[in-house]
């Protein structure tokens, strides 16, 4: 009862990303006030910033997985979305009606008004990331499941059946779903499994730790490990795929001897990290996400079939070099397997930053567990 207690006060802090309105009453009256005036003229804003952002990711992805841009790329789209809305060029707004947009949602943050990159469960059907705009839902990558759809669609935030994942059952629902993976226990890694206690493979044979993602971790975290637990306690790992990540991995962590005695020691390793969970620190915590990242790229390496981002070999050709201890290298010079290792690395740097930042938000998570927990011990 005392754990549970304080598992149910953490879960109303606000996690990273994730897709819930804080201070719902204040944003709705400054969104009525603000924006709900200029709704077509913020869609024409939103879709200039978009255009802008096509013209500069389609030339460096212009596939991702072997589907064409922009399919599959809303994360990549609204990271350059995150950062374009920081600082808009007033030059690159060439309609009086995207200037008249932009000036409501400048005023809307001025006034007070929130944007936040969320990231859930969208309607049931797949993964999102979208922006909460007050009390808006807004989405600069509508069309990157279908392509055929608006690339921007605002509507409010209450109509866009746009949830938080709950737990891992939920994301191994949809992953499997909109992802097409297979989606199993981590027992091959128990010190790693509380913080990414699943393993998927894509139809193309790749594996990857998962989730390694800000609002999993923080999930996970504020629940006490319980989450990865339960997942944990599910379902059984094939022997083969235990020796196919153990091969790929050997050396690079502390494996299990096999599924059984991992299975054991990654439900161990839950319990002992949920009874001094509120002793981790964010230096534990982004150490084993890199550490992740790190094992990722292994398995990557040694089993991906399919190249993550094929680059335009155009686009390399006119414009594109590499810079190594002050020395400029030609990428068209690179081989095709230089080529696919460089583009892993820009990838995993800009999760890397995207990580970094959102660790600072988990902070929120930590302090809100510290805060029960002090509200649930004797006053003195």
């Amino acid at each position: 009862m005392y754990k549970h207690s304080i598992a149910r006060k953490v879960r109303h802090a606000v996690l990273p990303n994730e897709p819930r309105i804080i201070d719902a009453q204040r944003q709705a009256a400054l969104t009525a006030s603000y924006l709900q005036p200029w709704l077509t003229e913020l869609e024409i804003f939103f879709l200039t910033v978009r255009a802008r952002i096509d013209e500069k990711l389609l030339p460096l992805c212009p596939y991702k997985l072997g589907k064409p841009y922009p399919l599959g790329q809303c994360l990549e789209i609204s990271l350059e979305a995150q950062q374009m809305l920081k600082a808009i060029d007033p030059a690159m707004l060439d309609s009086p009606a995207a200037q008249a947009g932009h000036r409501a949602f400048l005023a809307f943050r001025r006034a007070g008004g929130t944007l936040r990159q969320v990231w859930g469960d969208l309607r049931g059907e797949f993964f999102q990331n979208a922006f909460q705009l007050g009390s808006l839902y807004v989405d600069v990558s509508n069309d990157t499941v279908t392509p055929t759809k608006p690339k921007v669609e605002i509507l409010p935030f209450v109509d866009a059946r746009f949830i938080p994942i709950r737990d891992f059952q939920h994301f191994s629902r949809i992953a499997q779903r909109y992802w097409k993976v297979e989606v199993y226990p981590n027992h091959v890694l128990p010190e790693i499994a509380p913080y990414c206690p699943l393993i998927y493979r894509r139809n193309d044979g790749a594996l990857m730790l998962a989730e390694a993602s800000s609002y999993m971790l923080a999930l996970t975290w504020a629940g006490g490990f319980r989450p990865s637990e339960e997942v944990l306690a599910q379902g059984e790992l094939p022997l083969a795929l235990f020796q196919q990540v153990s091969a790929a991995l050997a050396g690079h962590g502390e494996l299990a001897a096999d599924p059984a005695s991992g299975r054991m020691r990654a439900l161990a390793a839950c319990r002992t990290l949920r009874r001094s969970v509120h002793e981790n620190s964010m230096h534990r915590l982004n150490h084993m996400l890199q550490k992740v990242g790190r094992l990722n790229q292994l398995l990557f390496t040694a089993t991906q079939a399919t190249p993550i981002c094929i680059l335009d070999e155009k686009v390399m050709d006119q414009s594109e070099n590499l810079t190594i201890d002050g020395k400029q290298y030609p990428l068209a010079a690179l081989s095709e397997a230089a080529r696919q290792q460089l583009q892993m690395l820009r990838m995993s740097e800009q999760r890397a930053q995207e990580l970094q930042r959102d660790l600072a938000i988990t902070q929120t998570a930590r302090y809100a567990y510290l805060q029960a927990l002090k509200n649930l011990l004797p006053q003195t």
